[in-house]
């Protein structure tokens, strides 16, 4: 089924006051019951249902408490009933780093589906290991390409590809 480029604009204005205003109800509202939830950059599986999204939001707030998201840009696919949310993402560290250094980092929130005006299929896109970087968690990535920087954090070393 489409969605109209109206009803998909309003959705992610909508999304986005949600998501500043930090209320895990607000958040939900928008979420149909069967939503298929994939945020495997922070959470450690894809979520199934609004029941186990509420603990994954909850968890935002308590690790992020002052996390905030700018809208850069909004794409909508009408025809395919998608759209892409491109976020700016302000944040304090965690308090387990004893810092008060902040990050600002670029990601995307892939609206996939909907199913009776609510969110149904959600994927998320976004870079942790610079967040942690920032947040001073993370050593400086330096000139390291590709996976080569993950590596090197498991003491993997220096490699490239070879063709």
């Amino acid at each position: 089924m489409s969605e109209t480029v109206e009803f998909l604009r309003d959705f992610g204005s909508r999304w986005a006051d949600a998501w500043n205003s930090h209320d895990t109800d607000r958040v939900l509202e928008l979420i149909h019951p069967d939503i298929r939830w994939d945020d495997t950059v922070f959470w450690p599986r894809i979520i199934e249902g609004r029941d186990e999204l509420r603990e994954y939001t909850d968890m935002i707030w308590k690790v992020m408490p002052d996390v905030e998201f700018e809208e850069v840009q909004f794409f909508t696919a009408p025809d395919d009933g998608r759209a892409l949310f491109l976020f700016l993402q302000r944040a304090t560290a965690p308090a387990k780093f004893d810092s008060d250094r902040r990050s600002e980092t670029f990601g995307c929130d892939i609206f996939l589906g909907f199913k009776d005006g609510l969110l149904s299929s959600y994927l998320a896109q976004y870079e942790l290991s610079e967040m942690m970087r920032q947040y001073g968690a993370l050593p400086p990535r330096g000139e390291r390409i590709g996976g080569q920087y993950l590596l090197s954090l498991l003491g993997q070393g220096d490699w490239r590809a070879e063709g």
